[in-house]
């Protein structure tokens, strides 16, 4: 049985305003908690603050007030970068791909930013190949980010996104590029993965299907972070 009692991602209080040109207060007073195996989808309007609050939870982004732990740690200015590397893994909308890059260095880039060894037969490159082939991708591993479709380039960065096993997956309208049908494999490559593993998920999205599979909804509604019982 999973064990979902332990806490890896905590917001506390979580506030984020712009001054320029006029002030506007993005987040109020966010606060939740992300167990583990737990899946949780933000759904709102567009300009609500989902992707701001999302790039707070993986530390790209510094709110204006309250805190976050993540695996247990106080988020600081000098501990960020390495939280972000070890505990984090990320999907985006627009892919991200290194385009001139071969799908297998594309995914091996986390472990090679967190310093891991990297060349071939090494652990991380075996995770990396087991990802892919997972992702319907094992025979891609040499085409450069550019010569992929869509959806191949959203399953690499699944890939990617698994690639140094990190506790906590956040994910910003991972299928908001594709068509339908590609979008539904995507989401259950996700979820499967997430499940599987026994990930935690954070994702952001304008989809109501991705939204159902998830095991918690908020809407993020004038700033504030509010519980939806059902779509």
């Amino acid at each position: 049985m999973k064990d979902k009692t332990s806490i890896v991602l905590k917001a506390s209080k979580l506030s984020k305003s712009y001054t320029r040109p006029n002030k506007i207060e993005i987040l109020k007073d966010i606060s939740f908690e992300l167990k583990k195996g737990e899946s949780i989808a933000i759904i709102g309007r567009s300009g609500e603050g989902k992707s701001t609050l999302l790039q707070i939870l993986g530390t790209l982004e510094k709110p204006c007030q309250g805190t976050l732990e993540i695996a247990g740690q106080a988020v600081s200015r000098t501990n960020s970068s390495q939280i972000r590397n070890h505990c984090l893994g990320f999907v985006f909308q627009s892919f991200c791909l290194l385009e001139d890059y071969t799908v297998l260095e594309n995914v091996l880039m986390p472990a090679r930013i967190a310093r891991r060894a990297t060349q071939h037969g090494s652990f991380a490159y075996l995770q990396a190949v087991s990802l892919l082939e997972r992702m319907g991708l094992g025979d891609r591993l040499h085409h450069y980010g550019k010569n992929l479709s869509g959806g191949e380039k959203q399953r690499a960065a699944l890939a990617r996104a698994f690639c140094n096993d990190p506790p906590i997956i956040l994910a910003d309208e991972p299928s908001g590029n594709l068509d339908r049908k590609t979008a539904a494999n995507i989401h259950e490559l996700l979820l499967g993965n997430v499940k599987e593993k026994n990930k935690s998920l954070v994702v952001v999205t304008h989809d109501s299907e991705l939204a159902a599979l998830c095991d918690k909804i908020f809407t993020l509604q004038e700033g504030s972070l509010v519980p939806v019982n059902h779509l």
